[in-house]
């Protein structure tokens, strides 16, 4: 049967999920986003929950974090240690470094792979695994045959959101919030959702092309569990905990006992616990614009009465989920033995009064049994209960009840213990290796018209150009190569499981044009790329934000690695770099590759090839281009423009400096190269420091 793992962002929420019928309740927004209305899982919230959760036998996952600093990683340590001595089943992650860490400092402890792993493909799940996870969530873009094909094929068990909100980012992770709002970063789930907001792609600005509806796969979860999906899970930690259990009992009614929704609970799923719009489109492989443009939800009375009645159910009961088996044994001359077992072999034993001889019908076997069914109030009910009664004993019903309260208090007590963890030692800082000589100078470019004699003549060390674009046979690279420029390809930051094939023959055509090194942002794409003989490079997407994710990942074979752009240069100054550093110094980041092309949405045809931007109502204006598999990339409105401050990247061990242009013209990436080689003083407009300044990865 399915798992059904719900979220919970407060000590409530945590109530409504394991009072709903959750098997599973992940915990642990408020430890890394303190701060947030009504979220209070601090470190006393987070124990007093994870005890909750094991009295009632509801397995309790915490969150240790998104994305870790080098300053963050012994907090997520110690978190992690708490509440694996609290108890906790499970530790879910996100970070590379924080994985490997975990495995040496709690051998143990079941580790799972949050979304924003955005495990897309079987060598995604696979790479996963070899990460240490025991569990990986999918990415939630993947249709149901490709689910199915990763799920019956996985080394570990998969995950799939049915429920909830999720971002229109590729697998959740979006840079928009770190980059241009406040620095206030998803990766360490500390989103105020900007792409809720209006933006416009050329129409009028009330159009919201990036918020999404809510994915509701109630109607496909036979589907998932035959092919093998081992947990389903719900969406929406910073929600109310009205709507986790409005949205668990449904779910959890619907696994169990095959009763799906009526008509009238679909409704106000829609209405009152959702964005306003549900959809299965991705599931169903038939994405398009009916899944964005949602209207602004306001308060309504109607709603706020069908909350409250659904905060009384939760409040105001206690659902008995622990099955127990009594035992009952009453002989003449002795007291009365009771004794209670759970399912997890816990037992309690209670020595009550001797029974009276009333040499006439005493109290039967019958009675007793009836009494000690009687569990209601409490998280047990009875499945069995054996009894051995002498004839002609009686017994007060009142001391069959004192001893069934006994046995139950003393099995919630035991509920509390916690089995002694076995704690490794803490991973040393990795050692820096110095690079040989300055640092490289690395062009990056979108398009063929960036690639011309001028920017060769500037003398790169290394190019990467799309691999789409080099396996059209563009004639740009011949100047590079004729000065022995040295080449890479951009592979797609987003590979499906379904597109596999294109991607193994993409490589085949550019090893036939001599090209042997990739760049590449997932890792489930290291392993396509090493059998097809490449060197692989590491994009900024794989968010390395730590010393042990660097040195990681140099261990896997990158041969260099880019760090996240969501970190401070202060921050990328005191990494120890162990693998070779990349860094980028210039160009518009992308904050989002989003399976949905917004371009078509928009304008109602496909028209890629004509340069497109998206405004927000503060006078932003992100490019957006047609990415691998009709999907988008949206650049940041703003470029990172750090020649002014060579200090912030010079003398720091970085192995490459990366120059990206992506809708600059030839003389602007030419007037841009020669002001990082200190031949100009030219200052792009719209320049910026990214959240190199600050950083966005606080936490």
């Amino acid at each position: 049967m399915l798992e059904l793992l719900a979220p919970a962002g407060s000590t409530e929420a945590v109530i409504a999920a394991v009072q709903s019928g959750a098997d599973t309740v992940y915990m642990g927004d408020a430890l890394t986003a303190p701060g947030k209305s009504g979220q209070d899982l601090d470190r006393e919230g987070l124990a007093r929950s994870i005890r909750y959760c094991r009295l009632r036998g509801c397995k309790a996952a915490v969150s240790v974090g998104g994305l870790c600093t080098d300053e963050s990683m012994g907090r997520a340590l110690d978190l992690a240690v708490f509440a694996a001595k609290e108890g906790a089943d499970a530790l879910v992650v996100r970070d590379i470094g924080l994985i490997g860490a975990l495995r040496r400092v709690l051998p143990d402890m079941p580790l799972w792979g949050d979304i924003r792993i955005a495990a897309s493909s079987l060598e995604g799940v696979t790479a996963a695994a070899a990460m240490g996870l025991s569990r990986v969530a999918l990415a939630p873009e993947l249709s149901a045959e490709q689910l199915a094909v990763i799920a019956r094929a996985a080394p570990i068990e998969t995950a799939v959101c049915v429920h909830g909100p999720v971002c229109v980012a590729h697998g959740g992770r979006c840079y928009i919030g770190a980059l241009a709002h406040e620095h206030r970063s998803d990766s360490c789930m500390n989103c105020t959702e900007p792409c809720r907001g209006r933006f416009s792609l050329g129409g009028r600005m009330d159009e919201r092309p990036l918020s999404m509806a809510d994915v509701c796969l109630i109607d496909h979860l036979e589907g998932l569990e035959a092919v093998g999906v081992a947990c389903a899970f719900i969406e929406g930690r910073s929600r109310t905990p009205e709507y986790v259990a409005y949205v668990t009992k449904l779910y959890a009614r619907a696994i169990r006992e095959q009763v799906m929704p009526s008509d009238e609970e679909r409704e106000t799923l829609r209405s009152v616990f959702s964005s306003g719009a549900l959809t299965d489109s991705w599931f169903t492989g038939e994405p398009g614009p009916d899944m964005f443009a949602l209207p602004e939800t306001k308060p309504d009375r109607a709603a706020a009465r069908t909350a409250a009645e659904v905060r009384k159910g939760y409040m105001n009961g206690e659902l008995r989920r622990v099955p127990v088996k009594f035992y009952a044994v009453m002989e003449q001359g002795k007291k009365a033995l009771f004794a209670v077992e759970d399912g997890m072999g816990r037992r309690a034993a209670y020595r009550g009064y001797e029974p009276l001889d009333m040499g006439r019908q005493g109290i039967s076997e019958g009675r007793v049994r009836e009494i000690l069914y009687r569990t209601g109030g409490t998280p047990f009910y009875c499945t069995e209960a054996n009894c051995a009664i002498g004839q002609g004993l009686d017994y007060p019903d009142e001391a069959v009840e004192e001893a069934r309260k006994a046995l139950l208090a003393e099995l919630a007590d035991k509920t509390r213990e916690t089995a002694p963890i076995r704690e490794g030692e803490r991973p040393a800082m990795p050692e820096t290796v110095p690079p040989q000589g300055p640092p490289k100078l690395i062009i990056q470019v979108t398009n063929e018209n960036q690639l011309t004699a001028e920017l060769a003549a500037e003398g790169p060390d290394l190019l990467y150009v799309p691999a789409e674009l080099l396996a059209a046979g563009t004639a740009g690279i011949e100047p590079f190569r004729a000065r022995g420029v040295r080449i890479a390809a951009v592979l797609p930051a987003v590979v499906s499981e379904a597109e596999k094939p294109e991607l193994r023959e993409l490589l085949e055509t550019l090893k036939a044009q001599g090209i042997t090194e990739v760049l590449a942002g997932d890792l489930g794409l290291l392993a396509a790329a090493g059998q097809a003989g490449m060197a692989v490079r590491g994009d900024f997407g794989l968010n390395v934000a730590n010393s042990w994710t660097l040195d990681r990942l140099g261990r896997a074979g990158f041969q260099s690695v880019t760090v996240s752009c969501e970190l401070s240069a202060r921050q990328i100054a005191a990494m120890a770099k162990s693998a070779p550093t990349e860094m980028i110094v210039y160009g518009r980041v992308p904050v989002m590759v989003t399976d949905h092309c917004l371009i078509r949405n928009s304008a109602g045809r496909c028209s890629c090839s004509t340069p497109t931007s998206m405004s927000d109502v503060f006078g932003g204006v992100y490019p957006v281009a047609k990415e691998f598999g009709c999907r988008n990339t949206v650049y940041d409105a703003r470029k990172i423009f750090l020649a002014d401050h060579p200090e912030v990247y010079t003398g720091i061990g970085l192995w490459g400096l990366r120059l990206l242009f992506t809708a600059e013209s030839p003389r602007e990436c030419l007037l841009v190269t020669e002001r990082y080689k200190a031949m100009n003083d030219y200052v792009p407009i719209n320049a910026s420091r990214g959240a190199y300044q600050k950083g966005a990865l606080w936490i």
